[in-house]
C-alpha cells in the first residue's frame, strides 16, 4: 500500500489514527532505550528492565527512577535524556507540525487530527499558532528559568552550574522531575531562588501552552477575550493549589511545627504534585499519612490540558464538579463561570475520569500480588498514582519493587503520557463521535 493511500485509510478509521499517536510514543521510547544502552551512554551497569524503566520514566516525562540517574549515565546519556525529556514535554506530533509548518504555510489533515488528540484542544482552536506558540514559549521560558537557577546554583557553590540550571530548568518546564542530585531538591529547601523558579517553570508547564497563547494574544490585542479553557485552568491550579498546602499544613506535624518554613516546604510539594514535576525538598519516606493523602489526591487530579503535566486534568474535575451542582440545584444546563459546558466534555470528562481510575485500580492490584508483603498500601498507591499521572514522587521504594512490578509502574507511566482517554480510545472496537447540538463555548479536557 502507498503511503498517501495508508494515509487516506488512516484518517477515516479514527481507531488507527488513535494507534498511530500510540505508536509514535513507542518509537520514541524504544528509540530512547537503545540509545541508552550503548556505552557511552553508561557509566554503570543497571538491569535491562531499569534500563527500560528509564527510558519510559524519560519520554513520559514523569521522573520516577529505578536507581540513581545521575550515577547510572555518563554526560552524554543524561545529554540524551535531557533532549528525549525535552521531546516527550512539548509532544512529537508538535515538532512534526513545527518542521512542517517550516516548509509549508499549513498543516496537513492528519498532523491536525494528531495534534487535537495529543494536546486536546478544543474544536476550531488555531493550530497554526498553537504551534508557534509551544516553541517560542518553551524556548524562553526555559531560558529564563536556566538564567535564574544559574545565579542560584552558582551562589549555592554547584559545580557545574551551568548544566545543572539547563538540565534542572528544561526537567521542571517539561514537568519530568529527573534531577542531577542524589536527594533530588531537598539540599536547597531552604534557597528560596532556586525552589521559588523551580515552582513557577512546573506552574507554565502544568497550566499548559493553550494559556499562554491566550494571554499572549491578549496581551498584543489580537484577542478580546481568553478562552473559557483559560479561565477554568486558572481558577482550578488555584484551588489545587492553595487549599491542599493549608490541609498539608495543618494535618502533618512535621510541617506545622516548622512554622512558616512548613508553608513553603508544604506549598512546594503541593505544586509538585499537582504540576506533576516530581521534585521534592523533603524527605517523602517521612511523610505522615495524612500528607501522603492529600498528595495522592492532588496527583490524581494531575495538571491542565495542552501543557506538559500528566493526571485527570483540572478541567475534567472542573467539569465533574459543575455537573454535581448542576444535579444539587436541579439545573437542566451544566454551567461553569456564567459558560455552559458542551455535553460532549461532559461526557469525555466522565469517561477519562472512570478509565482513570479503573486502570489504577489495576495497577495498584498487581503490584499489592507482587509486592504487597514488601511495601504498605499507601506506598503502593502513591508509587501507582505517581506513574500514572506521570508526577515522579515517591516514598523511596522504587528502587526496591520486584521485576514484575516495575514494568507495571513502567506500563502506567506510557498509558499517563499518552492520556488514559487516548490509551481507552485504542482498545475500543471504533472511536465513537459525539454531536452536540447545542451552540455553548467550547473548553478542553
Amino acid at each position: 500500500m502507498r503511503i498517501s493511500t495508508y494515509i487516506r485509510a488512516l484518517l477515516r478509521n479514527e481507531k488507527k489514527f488513535v494507534l498511530f499517536l500510540i505508536g509514535g510514543y513507542l518509537l520514541l521510547t524504544l528509540l530512547c532505550f537503545f540509545i541508552l544502552l550503548l556505552p557511552f551512554s553508561r557509566q554503570q551497569d543497571v538491569s535491562l528492565i531499569d534500563h527500560i524503566f528509564f527510558s519510559v520514566s524519560i519520554v513520559s516525562t514523569t521522573g520516577l527512577a529505578p536507581g540513581n540517574f545521575n550515577e547510572t549515565y555518563s554526560f552524554i546519556g543524561k545529554l540524551i535524556s535531557l533532549f528525549f525529556i525535552q521531546l516527550g514535554g512539548v509532544g512529537y506530533m508538535a515538532l512534526c507540525s513545527f518542521i512542517l509548518l517550516r516548509k509549508h504555510s499549513y498543516l496537513p489533515l492528519i498532523s491536525k487530527k494528531l495534534l487535537n488528540l495529543e494536546f486536546s484542544l478544543p474544536q476550531k482552536y488555531p493550530q497554526v499558532a498553537f504551534i508557534y506558540s509551544v516553541f517560542v514559549f518553551t524556548l524562553l521560558i526555559e531560558i529564563i528559568g536556566a538564567v535564574f537557577l544559574y545565579v542560584g546554583f552558582k551562589d549555592a557553590g554547584v559545580a557545574n552550574p551551568l548544566w545543572n540550571a539547563v538540565f534542572h530548568s528544561v526537567s521542571a518546564f517539561c514537568t519530568a522531575g529527573f534531577s542531577l542530585f542524589n536527594n533530588s531538591l531537598v539540599d536547597f529547601n531552604t534557597n528560596s531562588l532556586i525552589t521559588n523558579t523551580i515552582v513557577v517553570l512546573s506552574l507554565f508547564g502544568s497550566i499548559g501552552f493553550i494559556v499562554l497563547s491566550d494571554f499572549w494574544l491578549k496581551l498584543w490585542r489580537k484577542r478580546s477575550k481568553v478562552t473559557l479553557t483559560s479561565k477554568i485552568i486558572l481558577v482550578a491550579t488555584i484551588t489545587f493549589i492553595i487549599f491542599p498546602t493549608l490541609m498539608m499544613f495543618v494535618s502533618d506535624v512535621n510541617f506545622f511545627a516548622q512554622g512558616s518554613d512548613g508553608i513553603e516546604l508544604s506549598f512546594f510539594q503541593v505544586v509538585s504534585a499537582h504540576t506533576t514535576v516530581g521534585f521534592n525538598t523533603y524527605d517523602l519516606s517521612s511523610l505522615k499519612s495524612t500528607s501522603v493523602f492529600i498528595l495522592i489526591i492532588v496527583m490524581v487530579i494531575g495538571a491542565s490540558p495542552a501543557g506538559t503535566g500528566g493526571g485527570i486534568k483540572t478541567t475534567s474535575v472542573t467539569a465533574l464538579y459543575a455537573v454535581l451542582v448542576a444535579i444539587l440545584k436541579r439545573q437542566k444546563r451544566i454551567r461553569f463561570l456564567s459558560k455552559q459546558i458542551p455535553d460532549t466534555k461532559i461526557y469525555l470528562a466522565v469517561a477519562s475520569s472512570i478509565f482513570y481510575t479503573v486502570i489504577l485500580i489495576v495497577g495498584v492490584w498487581i503490584v499489592l500480588i507482587f509486592d504487597g508483603a514488601n511495601f504498605s498500601l499507601a506506598q503502593i498507591v502513591f508509587e501507582c498514582s505517581s506513574a500514572l499521572s506521570t508526577v515522579g514522587l515517591s516514598t523511596g521504594i522504587t528502587p526496591e519493587l520486584t521485576p514484575v512490578s516495575k514494568i507495571v509502574i513502567s506500563f502506567l507511566m506510557f498509558i499517563g503520557r499518552l492520556g488514559v482517554l487516548t490509551f481507552g480510545l485504542a482498545l475500543v472496537s471504533k472511536v465513537p463521535v459525539l454531536n452536540n447540538k447545542i451552540e455553548t463555548e467550547d473548553i478542553a479536557v
